[in-house]
């Protein structure tokens, strides 16, 4: 369905005729239409036990959660009001079920209730009261975004659980996520624009000094999921800088996050990890200052180089790095291999090989519609290895990805110079 309205959009027919039907297309009327669809599929559900037709009505409202904006984009139809309901047509779709399955057991009623608080300061304190006395910006932003997505999806996952399918129980680690996430969205509405970029890097070294007290507790697995949390905001934070502006400390505060996150923690992580065995410490301690060259020679060197392309990085990135010496860590069992994994990541980091970068290039290339798909497994994914700590699978989903984006990061460069 969401494909569809996709396709539909990219045709004049298509957004001729949504004009033409502005009761059913209109990007507001979609909107109230989506919530009456949720409702009722949430009186299906709960209180007809028809548990299907509750599912699929809910599913089809979620999914036009994503069409309403798609269509106020495309077919030129963004107004005041639909901004103003937008968040507020979300916020009465998903959190009457999420309340009806905390009280089922499926869901943390404790949680529930501060979600349900953090939305309400969100939407309306923040919204419409600070709005109307302050400056600040209060618009929404990609946490909300995010949020509202997860709240989605957690509901369709509920309503699966429920009816006995052989799902992982991992309910309230998604929960946990989209408490997270609101607050996020609340805070970052009473922040000016300048700050995005820092208070992202703030987060990517907490990230960075939470793994490293993880991996001193013998939690790999979750001291993996902290850095791999931390590259998650890494990969946003030029990005703010770029839209929003910085301040002057940015490019230092960025780099002193990655050496913590992606250098220091890591090189730990293959100390410990090597049972503080003489090649161990030798290799954790050489990894830390490859990082540590490759952010210097950058912030000091490749930076101002006018014969490096833009999004081209020379030397492969230190989060990359960090994914595939933490993924080697992981996966192999035999130290041996896992020592040879990470020489070869530490001379790719302080070699001239040129990879093009992941933010600026390979991800502008991918279909916002696709990277829903793949936020929904990454994140269904992170909460099941919270839940079950497997560590072979975490180090199987860091070194696919890293040794995918090694080939085809070089490959892409070698294609421009072509």
């Amino acid at each position: 369905m969401y494909f569809g309205f996709v396709f539909a959009v990219k045709t004049e027919k298509g957004v001729a005729y949504f004009s033409r039907h502005p009761f059913f297309f209109h990007p507001n009327a979609v909107c109230v239409w989506r919530v009456v669809l949720g409702l009722v599929g949430v009186w299906l559900y709960f209180l007809a036990g028809q548990h299907f037709w509750g599912t699929v009505l809910f599913t089809v409202s979620a999914t036009m959660d994503g069409v309403d904006g798609l269509m106020a984009r495309a077919c030129d139809m963004v107004t005041p009001l639909g901004k103003e309901i937008d968040p507020l047509c979300d916020k009465i779709t998903y959190l009457p079920p999420m309340f009806f399955f905390a009280y089922m057991g499926l869901l943390d009623v404790a949680i529930i209730w501060a979600l349900f608080v953090a939305e309400f300061c969100g939407q309306f304190l923040i919204r419409y009261i600070i709005k109307r006395f302050t400056q600040l910006s209060v618009q929404a932003n990609n946490f909300g975004k995010i949020k509202a997505v997860l709240c989605f999806a957690l509901i369709i996952y509920c309503s699966l659980l429920n009816d006995g399918l052989k799902l992982p129980e991992i309910a309230d680690q998604i929960l946990y996520v989209c408490l997270i996430l609101s607050i996020a969205s609340s805070g970052f509405k009473l922040i000016a624009n300048r700050f995005y970029a820092d208070i992202l890097s703030v987060l990517n070294l907490l990230c960075g000094i939470t793994g490293i007290w993880l991996v001193f507790q013998d939690r790999y697995v979750l001291a993996s999921i902290a850095i791999l949390t931390g590259q998650i905001f890494d990969l946003f934070d030029g990005r703010m800088a770029e839209k929003h502006g910085g301040t002057k400390i940015g490019p230092w505060l960025d780099d002193i996050a990655d050496m913590v996150s992606f250098g220091i923690c890591p090189g730990l992580f293959i100390i410990m990890h090597g049972n503080l065995k003489p090649p161990a410490m030798v290799l954790g301690v050489g990894y830390s200052f490859a990082v540590g060259f490759r952010l210097w020679r950058y912030l000091m060197r490749d930076k101002h180089d006018e014969t490096i392309p833009s999004g081209t990085f020379n030397g492969l990135p230190s989060p990359a790095g960090a994914m595939a010496a933490l993924g080697a860590c992981l996966f192999w069992q035999n130290l041996w291999i896992t020592w040879a994994n990470v020489l070869l990541v530490s001379y790719l980091l302080v070699g001239h090989i040129r990879f093009v970068h992941f933010g600026r290039v390979i991800l502008r290339g991918i279909p916002r519609s696709l990277m829903v798909i793949f936020g929904f497994i990454i994140v269904f994914i992170i909460a099941y290895l919270i839940k079950t700590r497997d560590p072979e699978m975490l180090g199987a989903m860091l070194l696919i990805p890293s040794v995918i984006y090694v080939l085809a990061g070089n490959s892409m460069v070698i294609g421009k110079k072509r």
